[in-house]
Order: C-alpha cells, then structure tokens, then sequence
C-alpha cells in the first residue's frame, strides 16, 4: 500500500516539473513569436539554412535552389541530331510548395507535447525538411513535341508539276518522326526512377517511319482535261496599267494551288494584306457608293474568274459574297467579292482526289482560270449556270447647287449605277434534256445616283451675274418643275449604257 503511494507522489512531482517546464517552454515561444514571426534556429529545408528567416526569405532562397535543381541539362537525340533543354522546360517542378509554412510553423504549432517535442530536437541536431518534385507524363508529351516538333522529318505527299505535255507526277516522300508516347513514357521512368537527380541527362527518342497520306497513285487520276474552266476580258492601256498590276498579282499566287480532298483554300488568306509591300497596287474599288484607289483594285476579277470556273467543275464553294454594285465581267449574282477580312471566297475539295487550279493571265486583256481532277460525272451530264434579272433599280440624280458658277453651268461628276436584285440558277442536264434546276442564291446591288453639279448665279440685264436667293446647299434632286424631263431623258440613256460600261473593282 505505501508503494503504490510513493508511485503516486513520484508520478505527480514528475508532471509537475514537466508541466512547468513545458508551460516555460510555451511562454517563450509564445513571447518571441510575438516579438518577431521567424523560422526557429536549426530549421533547414534540404541543405538550406532558414533559421531567423520569414516566411517571405525562406521562399526567396528556396526557389533559387529549385531553379538550380531542375536547370538540369537535357539532351535527347533525334534521328542524330541533339537537341538541347532542361528538365524545368519539359514540366520537372517543385510540388510540396507548402513546406515554407511547415518550416515556419516547426515549434509554434501543433499541442503542447509536439512543440515541446520540436524544441528539444532543434536543440539537438536540427530539424530537416525536405522537398518533394515531380512531373506529369502528359505535361511532358505537350512540352517534348513544342521542343522537338521542328526536328521532325515529315512525310510529303506526292504532288503536281503542269507541264506544256500535261501533268508530272511528282513522288511522295516517307519522313522519319518521334513516337512522342513510346519516347515521354521512356523518358519519364528515367527521370523519376534512375535519374541521379544532379547529373545531365542524356535520352535518345524513339522515331518511327511516317508515310504521307497522298501517293503518286492518287495524284495519277487527275486529268489532263479540265473539269471546268472560265475566262473574262479586261482593258488594256496605260491608264489601267495598277489594276492590271493587281490582276496580273493575284493570278500569279493562285496558279499551281494543290488541295487534297476535304482541303479549304480560302482567298484572302493567301493574297492579303492588301499593301504596297505584298505586291498590291492602288487601283479603284467599291467605297461608299463610289469608286476610289485603294490598294489591290481589280483583285474580284480574279476571285470572280475563279468562282465561275469552280461551278463549273462542280467543286464546293464554302463562303462567297456579292459586290455592293453590279460589275460588269461576269453575269450579275454570278460574282464573287474580296474585301478586308469580311469578304472571302473560301472553297472546298469535295472529290476523291486532288484538284489543281491553273490560272494563265494574257496582257492582250483575258483572264483565264481551269480547274483540274478526276472527274467522276457521267459524259451525259452537264450543268449550265443560269443568271436571272428580278429587278432593275433605275438611276436616281443627285443635284448639287454650286453659287459661283452661271446658271447655264451644268456638270455629270459620277454617272452612276443601276441596281439589282438577281438569282444564279444551276440547271443540270442528262443527254440534252434538262432535269434538275437549283437556286443558288439570290445577290442584292445598290443603285447610286448619278452626280450633277449645277450652277445657281444668274446674270442681271447688264450682263452682270447674280446670285440666285434660292437654297445653294446640296440636294437629293433638283426642283422637279424645272429639271425633272431632262433628267428623266438623261437616267433613261445613262441606264441603257450602265450595264455596258466597265466598272472599277476591287
């Protein structure tokens, strides 16, 4: 009995003199945590010394050491050629970023016992943290195939050249690529299973054999003999010297295009920007109503050339547009616009084998575009395309009222132009007879009215001009008791020759 309570009192002085000393040891951690909120002494996070340091400068020195760590060269072959990186750029990185707040909280936080725990062995030998990397195999696929792709050979299909006898098929080529899955899983068990973690890396990829897609086979069904073709005149002459520039231009980048099936070819792609420096001229176009130079003018005779010769071949057209005014080279709804970078033509081959498109400009005044293919449509059949008038808008007069020139001044700055609605019909033959008959669209054109200038001063019975008191400001029409018969002689001739006249394009 008296030696159970001799245990009892030895155990009670026992925890006394731990509770005090572990209530000593708690209000002097409290009392310098308050005075300063540092990493105790003898915290190290791997090799680094962070005793006395805030969370802020623990961090600054531990990311210094981490970009030491994972700027580790690599070099990895590629079909003999060495391509040079580092594990920081194929996604090796610090994962356990949350150590700075355990190195900061070692001593401070936790119950009684472990603080207690923590401050007997940073007296002793120190506390060590240590830091944890990794990296993620598709990480390192995505990163690999940025820094390798460019070392890659690839395959090239077999492709045209046209020749003044036809066609030369041009072989294709097989190319040699990395296998990227069997390379990354390789590469990453090296790294995370055998790698050192201090000394280079070296890694040779594994490639694999690429074949092209299009052999010479499929590029030997292309015909001689043109699946469509269409040609429009333009004039010649000094004074048409830019645009013929910009069409002579445009024929030259779109000649000799290849477009494997389900390939897109879109216009403005290849032939924009519209500058000086990518070969364009100022020549007119279409702005506001009017005609005015601007840098690749007669551009829509070749991308309106080019539409009319894929109708005919039958190729699918994906994006075309109509101009704002009627032109006059190809039959109205029949045109195709190219302006900024919201008027495209964009199309598509839709056959089983590649179509190629040959343009040939002659600075006699013609425009010719062809299209080549296997053309698989039956000799009985034949499309013709159809343009249909629905309605004409005459030319309307603008009047402006010039002060200082005599009553009998009277001058046609702008002619104007006629507006239309039309519809592009396809009508599909079989021996001759007509079977089938399909709208294609339907095209809007303004008019724009024909611009007068007229002079408003009157001459006085001396011979003396006078100013006429009555409005000299711009009209939409003259007074219609004095002018409206001659205007309507005048819109009746100008609207006969509108459809004739050449129009300036883009």
């Amino acid at each position: 009995m008296k030696s159970i309570k001799k245990s009892v009192a030895v155990i009670t002085v026992v925890a006394a003199v731990l509770g005090m000393s572990v209530f000593a040891f708690g209000a002097a951690s409290s009392k310098n945590s308050k005075d300063k909120d540092v990493i105790k002494s003898g915290v190290r996070i791997e090799s680094i010394d962070v005793s006395d340091l805030t969370e802020e400068e623990a961090n600054t020195k531990v990311k210094a050491y981490v970009k030491e760590k994972t700027n580790v060269p690599v070099k990895i072959d590629v079909n003999g050629t060495e391509v040079k990186t580092n594990l920081s750029d194929l996604g090796y990185k610090w994962t356990n970023k949350s150590v700075i707040e355990e190195a900061v909280g070692v001593g401070k936080s936790g119950n009684v016992i472990k603080r207690y725990k923590d401050g007997l062995d940073l007296k002793n030998e120190g506390i060590e943290l240590k830091l944890e990397f990794g990296i993620e195999e598709k990480n390192m696929k995505d990163n690999l195939k940025k820094i390798c792709d460019s070392y890659n050979v690839e395959a090239k299909n077999a492709s045209l050249k046209l020749t003044s006898s036809g066609f030369e098929v041009i072989p294709e080529q097989d190319g040699v690529v990395i296998d990227y899955d069997v390379t990354v899983s390789g590469l990453y068990d090296y790294i995370t299973k055998e790698w050192d973690n201090k000394s280079d890396i070296l890694y040779t990829a594994e490639t694999k054999v690429s074949k092209p897609k299009y052999t010479s086979e499929d590029l030997k069904k292309v015909s001689s003999t043109p699946m469509g073709s269409y040609y429009t005149s333009f004039s010649v002459g000094t004074s048409y010297d830019n645009r013929n520039n910009n069409i002579k231009h445009g024929a030259e980048v779109l000649d000799g295009i290849l477009l494997y099936p389900g390939e897109q070819y879109s216009l403005n792609e290849h032939l924009a920007p519209w500058t000086a420096e990518n070969g364009w001229y100022p020549a007119g176009t279409y702005v506001d109503g009017g005609v005015a130079d601007s840098y690749g003018g007669g551009i829509c005779q070749v991308s309106s050339t080019l539409y009319n010769a894929l109708l005919e071949a039958e190729i699918k057209v994906v994006e075309r547009y109509s101009h704002s005014m009627s032109v006059a080279y190809v039959p109205l709804a029949a045109d195709a616009a190219l302006a900024g970078d919201y008027k495209d033509l964009v199309f598509e081959n839709n056959t089983d084998a590649p179509i190629y498109i040959q343009s040939v400009y002659n600075a006699g005044g013609t425009l010719t575009f062809k299209v080549y293919g296997h053309d698989t449509r039956d000799s009985s059949r034949s499309v013709k395309y159809v343009s249909e008038t629905v309605k004409e808008i005459p030319i309307g007069t603008k009047v402006t009222k010039d002060s200082s020139k005599p009553t009998s001044y009277e001058s046609v700055t702008e002619n104007g132009h006629v507006g239309y609605v039309a519809k592009l019909w396809k009508v599909t033959y079989e021996n001759g007879e007509e079977v089938d008959k399909e709208l294609l669209h339907t095209s809007t054109y303004a008019m724009t009215p024909k611009k007068v200038v007229k002079g408003t001063k009157k001459e006085d019975k001396k011979g003396e001009e006078t100013t006429d008191k009555k409005d000299d400001s711009d009209s939409d029409s003259d007074n219609k008791e004095e002018t409206t018969k001659k205007n309507e002689k005048a819109e009746k001739t100008t609207s006969a020759k509108a459809k004739e006249t050449k129009k300036s394009e883009e």
